[in-house]
């Protein structure tokens, strides 16, 4: 059953509830068993890969997805959401480990968990959702190379002396260090990279990321002399344990909280637009909906278990979420069923995990990040209009070379911009003079001016230009506002103004044609009255060569007379 079918008291009811009420039977069950557990052989390997990503060790991964995981699919508003570390949170991890601590990222963590409630909670997440597109794929496709180029080391086998967080550095790191390579290393990722691309292209439903870890560990088992870098020799000690329940004391210092707030609000900012991102693709191919809103409180409850419990950030991931749907999932107890399988993968193959090879897990990122950035996919916005173009080329761009959080305030701020100067673009006016016969055959000038387009700030000036060019000779001014969908408090005061300054002319002013929306709101800010009299939703009658006119009076002499003038016009 749709959400749209549920009353209003569900809205804030987790969907597990919802659907378990809604005649869960056996069937269902092992529907989610038979998702949950193939998820798991993808989302096992990669988990782990992006904890890495990030900087931390593979056990906080599996902490992470085991404590949010099931947060998420306990209190969310979606069906199939598999939550855990992403390649989206990589870059921000990193950075935000290496200025802070770890006790730092989980201090802003917990920020960031609070923030995604109070934006469930004020139903901010149907705001999220109006983020430009070009931002969007922007910000994701510098994550993606971001993450390509802190690999490449680990991909070519390079024992760097230093670990740059720079894109540039990273890059002038591999060119430098290309001396020390790993050729067997640099082969077993290359052949588990070729392996990655050529399942995903012909095999996609099979957990090729299972597959690659499984033959890297054999191959390090046997082949391994020590020269080539595994999980063990890069974090020592990875044996996933029980977690602690803690709290950072940065929380207590208000120092503290304010520097880590813009990084707080980059992980909060960006867990949002993923999760509702992911509800969004399950959505178009299960033909579900979910509650945004209540997702939105799930992720940030999940978070905010993830910080306690010693974990990372946490969101939807989009590749196991997509192939949970398409699994056969039916409700969240398959997300459950996931976290389950997960944690008896680390019992299994703990002792494991210490021998991966680093290079097959750099492979494995390198195939995901190179998804992420879906510089394919994403080529037409280059042949979009010029402004979407340069929006997306300036948000790549500023996280490449800065981060995301200042990539995002830019590019909202241009596509801002640049919406602001294609809505005056497309503003326009028109000015004709006409004479209108009025009663005994009465001949009357009226001058015209038509508005086309949204009469805001940005297109006030040409709105000025146009009264002020009229002559102001005639007994009426008709300005027609039939083509204006919406007016700012800028738009007011100029109609306003010009209203004033031409009755001090003994000239009658008629603004018609306006829509029930924009009447509203110069009803509203009329404070003075300066309109009243002069608003009208019926526009002129234009399709007959002769206007009918009561006889027009001078403004000041009779206002009753006026407006019944008005009235007449427009009903004519």
């Amino acid at each position: 059953m749709e959400k749209s079918s549920r009353n209003g008291r569900d809205e804030w009811t987790p969907e597990i509830i919802l659907s378990l009420r809604e005649n869960y039977s056996l069937s269902s069950f092992l529907s989610d068993a038979r998702a949950g557990i193939l998820v798991s052989t993808v989302a096992f390997p990669l988990f782990m890969t992006f904890a890495i990503a990030s900087g931390v060790p593979p056990a906080v991964g599996i902490i992470t997805c085991v404590i949010a995981g099931t947060l998420a699919c306990l209190f969310g508003g979606a069906k199939f959401q598999i939550v855990g570390p992403t390649g989206a949170f990589a870059m921000i991890v990193g950075d935000i480990i290496g200025k802070y601590g770890f006790e730092g990222m989980t201090c802003a963590l917990l920020m960031a968990g609070i923030m995604m409630i109070f934006f469930g909670l004020t139903k901010t997440g149907d705001i999220i959702r109006y983020i430009p597109y070009p931002v969007t794929a922007g910000f994701t496709a510098g994550i993606g190379l971001s993450i390509i180029a802190a690999q490449l080391n680990n991909f070519l086998g390079i024992q760097s002396t230093v670990a740059p967080t720079d894109f540039v550095e990273r890059l002038c790191s591999c060119v430098t260090d290309i001396g020390s390579m790993n050729f067997p290393s640099f082969g077993l990722a290359l052949c588990s990279l070729i392996f990655l691309e050529v399942m995903q292209k012909y095999r996609p439903d099979m957990p090729r990321y299972f597959f690659v870890l499984a033959a890297g560990t054999i191959f390090s088992l046997i082949f391994n002399d020590g020269g080539m870098a595994t999980v063990g020799s890069r974090f020592g000690d990875v044996s996933c344990r029980l977690p602690d329940f803690s709290i950072p004391s940065a929380v207590f210092s208000f120092s503290n909280l304010k520097k880590l707030f813009p990084s707080a609000f980059a992980v909060a900012f960006l867990g949002s637009i993923e999760s509702l991102l992911g509800a969004v693709i399950s959505d178009n191919l299960s033909g579900q909906k979910h509650n945004s809103n209540t997702e939105l409180i799930g992720q940030g409850i999940a978070n905010l278990g993830s910080a306690f419990f010693g974990g990372i950030p946490a969101t939807c991931a989009l590749g196991t979420t997509s192939l949970n749907v398409k699994a056969g999932a039916r409700t969240p107890v398959a997300g459950l069923i996931n976290v389950l399988c997960l944690l008896l993968f680390v019992l299994c193959l703990g002792d494991f995990v210490k021998v991966i090879p680093m290079s097959s897990l750099s492979a494995m990122l390198l195939s995901a990040a190179w998804n992420m950035a879906s510089l394919k996919k994403n080529k037409y916005i280059l042949s979009a209009p010029k402004s979407d173009s340069f929006v997306f080329i300036a948000t790549t761009s500023v996280t490449l070379l800065a981060d995301i959080v200042v990539a995002v305030e830019i590019g909202l701020a241009l596509s801002a911009f640049l919406f602001v100067k294609r809505s005056v673009e497309t503003a326009a006016t028109e000015t004709f003079s006409q004479t209108i016969i009025g009663e005994n055959n009465v001949e009357v000038e009226c001058e015209c001016v038509k508005i086309h387009g949204h009469l805001f700030f940005g297109a006030v000036p040409i709105l000025q230009n146009a009264l002020k060019a009229l002559p102001k000779t005639g007994d009426i001014v008709y300005i027609d506002m039939r083509d204006v969908p919406f007016v700012d408090v800028t738009g007011v005061k100029v109609l306003r103004e010009f209203v004033i300054e031409t009755k001090g002319r003994n000239i009658q002013v008629i603004i018609g044609g306006l829509n029930k929306r924009t009447l509203k709101v110069l009803k509203k800010t009329d404070i003075n009255n300066d309109l009243e009299g002069h608003l009208f939703e019926d526009p002129l009658d234009e399709e007959s060569g002769q206007r009918v006119l009561s006889t027009v009076r001078k403004f000041p002499q009779n206002v009753a007379n006026a407006i019944f003038t008005a009235f007449t016009l427009l009903q004519h």
